[in-house]
């Protein structure tokens, strides 16, 4: 027999399950809580329960679109064999560029997410699970001797805005060929090295 905690994960993956595919398939504005109970079967309570408003529901289905992408880019890189801070780096973004590519995922964390948060709330979403990361393996790579003395808060938000920006290049031109990632970021780190 399931625990209460069990039936309470349970609930709240329901709801996340159906609002994200309400989301996918009506949009933002179209998407309401009654229409994700209808989905789900579940009580308002049960709705209330776990989250306080639609905001905050989609809100959580936006960072778990976007800790889902960074973890599959990050076993990317493991899987590729990368062990050094910048290798892996660079090739954990090559891999997130390549997750973004699903429909799916560059409609929650491109369009749908900025749409019904507002891209502030977005960005702090996203900066703290794409931003930290970036911060964590510049001050390796810096540690390794990998680059040079840099401002690597700058340097991770300057990556971080790259990928952004190469990410909605791809959502617009999806059959197009995108810049190597790799080569952009090592260019960026090489120019911030003169730079000070």
């Amino acid at each position: 027999m399931p625990t209460q905690q069990q039936r309470s994960d349970s609930t709240r993956e329901a709801l996340l399950a159906a609002c994200r595919k309400l989301l996918l398939e009506q949009g933002p504005e179209a998407t309401t809580l009654a229409a994700v109970l209808a989905e789900t079967g579940l009580s308002k309570g049960a709705l209330y329960h776990h989250f306080a408003s639609k905001a905050e529901l989609i809100a959580a289905i936006y960072k778990a679109e976007s800790k889902g992408a960074i973890a599959r880019a990050l076993a990317q890189a493991e899987q590729a064999g990368a062990t050094a801070p910048l290798v892996q780096l660079t090739t954990m973004c090559a891999a997130w560029l390549e997750e973004i590519r699903a429909p799916d995922v560059a409609a929650i964390l491109l369009r749908i997410g900025p749409t019904a948060l507002g891209l502030e709330e977005a960005q702090r979403i996203e900066n703290a699970n794409s931003l930290a990361l970036f911060e964590r393996q510049l001050a390796r790579a810096a540690e390794a001797g990998e680059i040079g003395a840099i401002d690597q808060p700058l340097a991770a938000r300057l990556v971080n805005a790259l990928m952004t920006e190469l990410a909605m290049a791809s959502l617009r031109g999806r059959g197009q060929s995108l810049p190597d990632v790799r080569a952009l970021i090592l260019a960026v780190l090489k120019g911030m090295e003169g730079a000070g």
